[in-house]
Formats: C-alpha cells, structure tokens, sequence
C-alpha cells in the first residue's frame, strides 16, 4: 500500500465513519431539536473529508473543485436548513 493510498483510506475511511456516526445519533435521538444537532454534524466535517480526498485523488480538476463546491455548499446551506427546521417544529409544539 502506498502513501497515496493510505492518505485516501484514511480521509475516506474517516469521513465514512462521521456520516454513520450523525445516522445513528439521528435514528436514537427522543426529539428533533436532538436530532438537529447530528444533522448539522453530518453537514460540517465529514463532507470536507470526502472533498479532500477527491482533491488529493483528482488535483486541482473539475472533480476535485466539484467536490469542494458541494462541500462549501452544505456547510453554508444547511444552517439555513436546520434554523428552519427549528421553527417548524417550535411552532408545531403550540
């Protein structure tokens, strides 16, 4: 195995186990607010670490600047999202 591939298990690996790890905190969750808080992990670091290893996999390509648009975009949109989610749900428990 060479380091190429080993940085591209590790990033892999890493962001694999952060979006199982938001999955379970989402399905053992009692509330919604509880359950916004491993939606909005699940939308902050593990994407990054998927992008990172397409960038180290692809270069400076379509793919890799692809990867990271997406990324950036989660990570900016699903604040949005979840503040939204919050209120609809406030507003449901009245």
């Amino acid at each position: 195995m060479t380091p190429h591939e080993l940085v591209l298990g590790i990033l892999i690996g890493s962001g694999v186990v952060g979006e199982l790890l938001c999955c379970a905190g989402l399905v053992l969750m009692r509330n919604v607010y509880a359950r916004l808080h491993y939606a909005m992990a699940a939308s902050s670091l593990p994407p990054f670490l998927v992008a990172v290893a397409v960038i180290v996999e692809e270069g400076w390509t379509q793919p890799g600047i692809n990867a990271l648009v997406v990324a950036v975009t989660l990570f900016l949109v699903s604040p949005v999202a979840a503040h939204a989610t919050a209120r609809a749900a406030r507003s449901r428990r009245r």
